[in-house]
């Protein structure tokens, strides 16, 4: 339903495997230093995923170029889902379900 409003405005979209947004749960989860823990779901956590391989990834060089990321950028996240499913939660973020791919063999 969000598409046929969205589509309209949208200059792209990015669609994120699994991997992606177990990735983001497990960085909110987890945070460096003094950062505040964050329990989201997964669609709560994928744009954090998308935006940590987004910015480590050699092959993503372009597309950090063409949305302006750099070391200087600030992006805004909604998190829009907590721990909705506590078995799927603690299946991605305790036992490392979806880990990264070998990146050698995936177009990003």
């Amino acid at each position: 339903m969000a598409w046929e409003i969205l589509h309209n405005f949208a200059d792209g979209y990015i669609v994120g495997p699994d991997y992606v947004a177990a990735r983001g749960m497990r960085i909110l989860a987890n945070p460096l230093g003094d950062d505040p823990r964050v329990i989201a779901g997964e669609s709560g956590a994928v744009g954090v995923g998308l935006l940590s391989l987004l910015l480590q990834a050699e092959d993503c060089t372009g597309l950090r170029k063409e949305l302006g990321l750099n070391n200087n950028s600030s992006v805004l996240f909604f998190n829009t889902e907590g721990d909705t499913d506590p078995v799927s939660y603690r299946q991605i973020v305790w036992d490392g379900k979806h880990p990264l791919p070998d990146f050698s063999s995936v177009n990003l």
